[in-house]
């Protein structure tokens, strides 16, 4: 009688020499057809949803899945419990794994263990049809459930992880630790055997698993899962930007645990006219606020100042007062939600006040009589000139969003050996300027840049001059410098990149820029600290997420360390306590910003010395055509910086 087995492609069928897979026996009673089905959709599953070509076998009965029991990844079905990679050695995965467990059911007060488990897999199912993807899922032998979600593209380790964590907090069962390990993140796909002797079983019929399997989710789809989380996104972002300053004296909190900021006694004060409006009807200035979210804050942020409490915004937007402020809401999905975000944006509030109160430079804006923007930024002051009349401020900033998107997927590939680092550093100063005046287009200068990338001048001029001469570049000089105006570049995407820029990123507060602390500590440490919060990391982890040798980032590890920028906790490293801002005025970077400052506004009064003897040779002088000879420029005598730096200046604000 011939054999019935499964080929190599997971068919079942009577079983050749060459596509033979014999049926295991791990659990005594589980064998036959159930065993059958088992070996046929881990053939078909494993594989597919597989990282990195291995599995991980136990021998404990699925307790602990040592690495010195990896194996070849095949078709064949492992003898005992097995479980595949979820990101590959990149630190990329295309897999998201939702991992619904009986036991933390439980622990969380489940009368229903088992019920909550479905309930919480099913409403995850229906929140990916909802966001236009589809996936499939398993069940265990004991209850817990598995939902897979495959993607067109391999995502990051950081926004998958992000993804993971708001998932967590929305589903009281799900266990994100599948999705939080870069090197060790592993899942029982289906088929595999359990430790209660069963298997893994699909839930979702086979012909489904393979058309999400030959289709899997796009960008669309990523897009509207972001905005779908986005409540649970922002309320981890929330809790991870607590300042060592709320702790002061000064903050009380309030019946429900909200921080306040208590005033001289009497009545709340109002709050100014201004925002009064704007809560009221919805309306603002675009050149005061570019989103409705930033208006929404500035709104929070005044009546954290003014010592409200968060119960009072909740009872004005619930009486009705304030119509506007309550329609900045409406795009979280319920009551809850919208109290939720409510919630994050008051402690993002008391973030900002904290700061600034404390002394701490923060963000801040203010026109200028020029039409620019006065900007304080981590203690660098900036002149930012608005974008050009007609911009389409929504445009642009998703144009910005996406180029960040191909950057960071090109960042650790494309520029490798000693000028990597720089290079990296430049790519966020630029990032940071387009964001800074919303558009693509940006005319910061080199100096300007280098405060913002912790570098000097020179080096952020050579680096412009790599990067806009690379073959299909990231950056593009729509303009040469002439006069007293920098260099214009534009953000390009390059073409290699464009499917990487379609897939949204999330991240977490501002992006770009480099913290002028770095300046000091190295670059190296500003992407190992970009890399890190309040989850730990485990070393070989960041090793795979900065892209750098492990030497250098035990180096940038101990220097954060030696700072408290870093501590390591038992399951890895993460931020420490002590504030970038008190470390970099420990280490005397005010002053030495201060000093570059000064340099900089000597050079740019030299500079305009050098253009206005230029233009008393010719009145009609139009830069850079240069039409007087070049014995009398030599003559004019240029100041002597510009032999080694051809740019102009920027144009710091006075101090």
């Amino acid at each position: 009688m011939p054999v019935f087995g499964v080929s190599n492609t997971g068919e079942p069928g009577i079983a050749a020499t060459h596509n033979l897979i014999p049926l295991p026996r791990y659990g005594e009673g589980d064998s036959g057809h159930g065993t059958l089905e088992a070996v046929e959709q881990w053939a078909l599953c494993a594989p597919a949803l597989g990282a990195r070509g291995r599995v991980r076998l136990s021998r404990d009965g699925g307790r602990n899945y040592p690495a010195h029991l990896e194996r070849e990844l095949t078709v064949r079905l492992p003898a005992s419990p097995a479980a595949v990679y979820v990101y590959d050695a990149r630190g990329e995965t295309r897999l998201l794994a939702a991992d619904f467990d009986i036991s933390r059911a439980a622990r969380h007060g489940a009368q229903d263990p088992y019920a909550a488990v479905a309930a919480d897999a099913a409403d995850f199912a229906a929140l990916m049809h909802a966001c236009g993807g589809r996936g499939f899922g398993d069940i265990s032998p004991n209850g817990g459930r598995h939902g897979y979600v495959l993607w067109a593209e391999p995502l990051p380790y950081q926004e998958m992880r992000q993804i993971a964590l708001a998932l967590a907090r929305r589903y009281r069962t799900l266990d994100p630790q599948p999705m939080l390990g870069v090197t060790n993140g592993i899942i029982r796909p289906p088929g595999s055997w359990h430790r209660s002797r069963g298997h893994q079983k699909l839930t979702t019929p086979l012909h489904h698993v393979r058309q999400v399997l030959a289709d899997p989710c796009g960008p669309d789809v990523w897009s509207a899962l972001i905005d779908a989380l986005m409540p649970e996104l922002e309320a981890i972002e929330a809790e991870q930007q607590t300042p060592a300053s709320m702790a002061a004296a000064v903050w009380q909190m309030d019946e429900q645990h909200d921080l306040w900021l208590p005033r001289a006694s009497g009545p709340v004060p109002r709050l100014s006219p201004r925002l009064e409006e704007i809560a009221a009807s919805g309306q603002f200035d675009r050149r005061d606020y570019m989103s409705p979210s930033e208006a929404r804050q500035a709104i929070v942020a005044g009546a954290v100042a003014c010592g409200w409490q968060l119960a009072d915004v909740s009872a004005r937007l619930a009486s009705g007062d304030w119509p506007g402020l309550a329609a900045f809401y409406d795009r979280y999905k319920d009551d809850r939600t919208r109290a939720e975000r409510l919630r994050a944006d008051w402690r993002n509030a008391i973030t900002w006040i904290a700061g600034r109160e404390s002394g701490r430079d923060v963000h801040t804006r203010g026109r200028t009589h020029s039409g620019g923007s006065k900007v304080e930024l981590e203690g660098l002051r900036l002149t930012v000139e608005p974008p050009p009349a007609g911009t389409d401020a929504g445009t642009e900033r998703q144009q910005i969003l996406r180029w960040n998107s191909a950057m960071r997927a090109a960042e650790r590939y494309r520029w490798t050996g000693p000028r990597a680092i720089t290079i990296r550093r430049v790519l966020r100063a630029l990032l940071k300027a387009a964001q800074l005046r919303n558009c693509t287009v940006t005319a910061f200068g080199v100096r300007n840049l280098a405060l913002l990338a912790g570098l000097d001048e020179s080096t952020v001029a050579k680096t412009l001059k790599l990067l806009r001469e690379e073959p299909d570049p990231f950056i593009d000089l729509i303009q040469a410098h002439h006069g007293e105006r920098a260099d214009t570049y534009r953000l390009v995407i390059p073409h290699g990149y464009g499917e990487a820029a379609a897939w949204r990123r999330w991240q977490r507060g501002k992006l770009g820029g480099i913290h002028p602390v770095f300046r000091v500590l190295g670059g190296t440490a500003a992407l190992v600290w970009e890399q890190l919060d309040s989850e730990p990391a485990r070393t070989s982890d960041l090793h795979t997420l900065v892209g750098i040798s492990p030497t250098a980032l035990s180096t940038a590890l101990t220097t954060l360390a030696e700072h408290g920028l870093a501590e390591r906790h038992r399951g890895g490293w993460v931020r420490g306590p002590a504030d970038p801002l008190h470390v970099a005025e420990q280490l005397g970077v005010p002053e030495l910003v201060a000093d570059i400052m000064a340099r900089y506004r000597r050079q740019r009064a030299e500079w305009h010395a050098f253009l206005a003897v230029v233009e008393a040779f010719v009145p009609e002088f139009e830069p850079p055509e240069h039409p007087i000879s070049l014995q009398e420029i030599a003559d004019a005598g240029p100041p002597p910086w510009m032999d080694a730096e051809p740019h102009g200046p920027p144009q710091p604000v006075p101090g």
